[in-house]
């Protein structure tokens, strides 16, 4: 699976305001700036976070974006499927479709078997992964980093 440059910068834009969680408002351009994301394209998918309650923003002088939830409760699986939609790499393994095409060899199909256990162990992989997790892990990251330089 390769996800799109949206969700890309989405996670990128999360974790920004993640790191700036419970300090006030993070502007736009400021997050453009730190994350490196074209500014015209972060504001539709700051618009679709905000329109699904991953963010909250105000307009104005002290105005914003801000986390409308705390960074441990938004999953990675929600931010991926929010721009990406389902993950299920075959209709017949998708569980948004309320409706299953009849298919003559379901009982016996090995190639539904194969998508259904790449599926499974996708969402198992993801499944308690939030946006705190990887903030932490970036934090983590760029302390290792720190010392590196120190250290040489």
């Amino acid at each position: 699976m390769k996800l799109s440059s949206k969700t890309e910068y989405a996670v990128l834009a999360l974790l920004e305001l993640g790191q700036k969680f419970g300090k006030g408002f993070v502007l736009s351009r400021q997050i453009a700036e730190k994350r490196n994301i074209p500014v015209s394209f972060l504001d539709k998918i700051l618009l679709t976070l905000k329109n699904a309650g991953i963010i909250i923003s105000v307009r104005g002088a002290a105005g914003g974006h801000y986390l409308a939830r705390n960074p441990d409760e938004v999953g990675v699986r929600e931010i991926i499927e929010l721009f990406e939609g389902s993950l299920a790499p075959s209709d017949c393994v998708n569980e948004r479709i309320s409706f299953s095409p009849l298919c003559p060899s379901e009982s016996s199909c090995v190639v539904k078997k194969l998508w259904q256990k790449m599926y499974d162990a996708m969402l198992t992989s993801m499944e308690d992964v939030t946006l705190q997790n990887l903030i932490s892990d970036e934090t983590s990251a760029k302390k290792s980093q720190s010392k590196t330089v120190k250290a040489g």
